[in-house]
């Protein structure tokens, strides 16, 4: 996707949003319905100064209204100041040319941030959460780092990687472990929302030079659009030639005819490796390289899953293909005589993180003992050693004693 930002803007960007309210110059007038103990207060403020959002003529800001479609598409406008549309042309039914959001409507679209449903965009209907999602992660290119593991939100959703990029730049936190995609979108939180997003834009390194961040990106979104396609495919009972073309999307012709093929066709269930969301260990273990600029490789781990015996050495190969990144090849080795070996600090952070994610609080992870431990190599039938870590877990519901496999990462 090419950058859409310039420096200079983002100078003159933060430039604004960091002055004082209290400055002469730029001073944000007070709404009549937005006191200063409302909870978004001080973004409404901030986004005002800016001159991204304004109020309406009898001083008020309508906190509590929905956002609508129109709005969006202007406050991301005049926030990032896309480029002109090339040509006036008519895409939406509803929104001809003399419309008065015309431009700011056209301009998201051209630049593949909003779409339409059978020829309307729509103008007046208020955004959803997901959808407010979707629009703010392919505004500002935002890495999908982690997954938030939102109960209401699983990986068969269309927005699920656009929540969770919101999720991993701190633009969205969700409510207890939950997003709640339909709930609609306020004005006073969508001020809230676009605060964030800039803020958390502008910590993000410049150019397009490849980092852990971006790297982490490809390794998260790529694979759970494809788990999505599968999931939804086995659900819809599809064809493998019916799902392909969404696939090519996502990953390389030679990965999806050969891999993912063999899949579809019952030649082996290795497409679940793929599948598994990777958390604790890529801030463990995550190297990353780029033969040349069209080209990424990683290397990772997968911890062990007691329920479906997974887990292992991840090697993933990425390729930029017109300017899109795919998966061009995603294997994972079992662990053997060749381990993890992991320690007891990198345990403890592992189910620290585990317990964490499933809303578990006031999480303490105390190491008790190890235990030697003899595995057998699935691939060579060889015996090894390894420790077995004994831990006590307190937390909000109680207490666990656990163990944890050093080679594999296996909890019980």
């Amino acid at each position: 996707m090419k950058k859409r930002f310039k420096l200079m803007l983002w100078t003159l960007l933060l430039a604004l949003l960091v002055v004082h309210v209290g400055s002469n110059e730029v001073s944000a007038k007070e709404f009549t319905d937005v006191p200063k103990k409302h909870p978004n207060y001080a973004a409404i403020q901030e986004m005002q100064k800016a001159g991204f959002i304004s109020g309406y003529p009898d001083g008020s800001f309508r906190p509590y209204e929905p956002v609508s479609r129109k709005h969006v598409a202007v406050l991301l406008d005049r926030a990032l100041k896309f480029p002109q549309p090339a040509t006036a042309e008519v895409v939406f039914k509803d929104v001809p040319k003399s419309h008065a959001y015309y431009t700011p409507i056209m301009k998201l679209y051209n630049e593949g941030i909003v779409s339409g449903s059978n020829g309307k965009f729509n103008p007046e209907s208020s955004v959803t959460r997901i959808q407010m999602a979707k629009m703010l992660d392919l505004a500002f290119e935002f890495n999908m780092t982690e997954h938030a593991g939102f109960y209401d939100l699983l990986v068969t959703h269309w927005g699920y990687v656009h929540a969770n990029a919101l999720f991993s730049h701190g633009v969205t936190k969700g409510d207890h472990g939950h997003f709640k995609p339909n709930d609609k979108v306020t004005r006073a939180h969508y001020a809230e929302f676009l605060n964030r997003a800039i803020h958390a834009h502008a910590a993000q390194p410049e150019g397009d030079q490849m980092n852990k961040d971006r790297a982490l990106d490809k390794v998260h979104r790529l694979t759970s659009s494809i788990e999505r396609i599968f999931l939804l495919s086995q659900e819809n009972h599809q064809t493998f030639d019916q799902v392909r073309p969404e696939l090519l999307q996502y990953a390389t012709a030679g990965y999806v005819d050969g891999m993912i093929a063999k899949v579809y066709r019952g030649e082996y269930d290795d497409l679940q490796y793929v599948h598994h969301a990777l958390h604790a260990e890529v801030q463990l273990r995550f190297d990353f390289s780029q033969p040349d600029p069209n080209t990424l490789h990683v290397e990772t781990i997968q911890f062990r899953n007691i329920n479906d015996d997974t887990g292992g050495f991840v090697h993933a190969e990425f390729t930029k293909e017109s300017g899109q990144w795919k998966i061009a090849d995603y294997t994972v080795d079992f662990p053997g005589t060749k381990n993890f070996q992991l320690t007891v600090d990198e345990a403890k952070f592992a189910i620290e993180d585990e317990y964490r994610r499933h809303g578990f609080q006031n999480v303490r992870v105390r190491f008790v003992s190890k235990t030697p431990v003899t595995g057998s190599d699935y691939s060579t039938h060889e015996t090894y050693t390894f420790d077995q870590y004994n831990f006590i877990v307190d937390s909000n519901i109680g207490r666990d004693q656990l163990k944890f496999n050093s080679d594999s990462g296996l909890i019980h």
